[in-house]
C-alpha cells in the first residue's frame, strides 16, 4: 500500500514506459504521503475499446488512480495527484494525430478497514 492503478489506451502501448513510469512514482511519491517506496504496488491494464465526448475517435487516454490509506491532509493529496500527472507525462506521448488525455485520481482508504497478508 499505496496502491497505483493505470489503464491506459491500447494504442500507447508503444509509446508509455510504464517500468519507468513506476520507478518514478515509486520513488517521487513516499516523501509526498510519507510511506515507504517498498509498501507502493503499481498495475497496468490496457483499455482495448472507449468512448469520449460526443464519440471523438483521435483521443488516446491514461487514467491514474492512486489509493492510500487516510491521514494525508489535502495539499498532500493534490500535490500527489500534481506529480503522478507529471511523471506520466514525461512517460507517454500520443501516437502521431491523436490528442492524449491525461487523468490522476487520489482516493483514500480507511484504515481500519483494510487488510493485507504478505509471506
Amino acid at each position: 500500500m499505496p496502491f497505483v492503478h493505470v489503464e491506459y489506451s491500447e494504442r500507447l502501448a508503444e509509446t508509455f514506459d510504464r517500468q519507468a513510469f513506476a520507478r518514478d512514482v515509486h520513488a517521487a511519491a513516499p516523501g509526498i504521503v510519507d510511506a515507504p517506496a517498498a509498501a507502493f504496488k503499481s498495475r497496468f491494464r490496457r483499455i482495448e475499446e472507449s468512448y469520449f465526448g460526443e464519440g471523438e475517435d483521435d483521443i488516446d487516454a491514461v487514467f491514474v488512480q492512486l489509493s492510500i490509506l487516510t491521514g494525508r491532509t489535502q495539499e498532500a493529496r493534490e500535490r500527489l495527484a500534481e506529480t503522478v500527472r507529471d511523471l506520466t507525462l514525461k512517460h507517454v506521448t500520443a501516437p502521431q494525430g491523436r490528442r492524449l488525455h491525461v487523468m490522476v485520481e487520489v482516493r483514500e482508504m480507511e484504515r481500519e478497514s483494510y487488510r493485507f497478508h504478505k509471506d
